[in-house]
């Protein structure tokens, strides 16, 4: 530990442990999306996304080791935190997979920033949890939809199911876990701007939220 840092509360260790087990497994996501991916570019692409969220872990690794925080330990408490979501939206098409990634990325990386901004963690924003994967959305993905009126609906339909797990874990994650929104009080807020924000990346994919 390097005592030049300021000690970490338990409340910033859960944050941390939050921060750290969603990278890993946005990465394992996005890996498997790459996998399954219809052509070698989008498998590429996808590699590439996985990467960066792995690149996050590493980073917020240095951080804890810098503070003598167990980052395995403070992650570990997560352990199967996405299981459930993935267990009750099954995908059956490529374009199904990869909308169900956008929303879940979307909202949970809202949540993560949304937490350890209030936490105070770190000088700047450690990570762009986008990891470009809504980027590569609206560029392949969002023109399709916007002209194929009936993949549209499908697609809407889809995302809005999976958007009322992500954001039915979200709160679950709040409440279980109080100390990450600081301020019992504000948990409904931060899930109340996390949904105004799924609306909008919705929109931005042609899709009804």
């Amino acid at each position: 530990m390097d005592t030049s840092y300021a000690p970490v509360s338990s409340a910033d260790i859960d944050v941390i442990g939050l921060l750290a087990y969603s990278a890993l497994a946005a990465m394992t996501r996005l890996a498997k999306d790459g996998d399954q991916a219809p052509d070698i570019e989008a498998h590429v692409a996808h590699a590439r996304m996985s990467a960066r969220a792995f690149t996050i872990f590493e980073q917020l690794n240095v951080w804890a080791t810098h503070r003598g925080v167990d980052l395995l330990a403070a992650a570990g408490q997560y352990s199967g935190l996405y299981d459930d979501l993935d267990a009750r939206t099954r995908p059956t098409t490529w374009c199904e997979r990869t909308v169900k990634t956008y929303v879940t990325v979307g909202i949970m990386g809202d949540l993560l920033c949304e937490v350890a901004t209030r936490h105070e963690l770190f000088d700047a924003a450690v990570t762009d949890w986008d990891l470009t994967q809504g980027e590569w959305e609206r560029q392949h993905l969002a023109p399709l939809i916007a002209a194929d009126p009936q993949l549209a609906a499908r697609l809407s339909l889809w995302a809005r199911r999976v958007a009322g797990e992500v954001l039915g874990l979200a709160r679950a994650t709040l409440f279980t876990h109080p100390d990450l929104a600081r301020d019992p009080d504000t948990a409904d807020e931060i899930a109340d701007f996390v949904t105004k924000r799924h609306g909008q990346r919705m929109a931005q994919l042609n899709l009804k939220a």
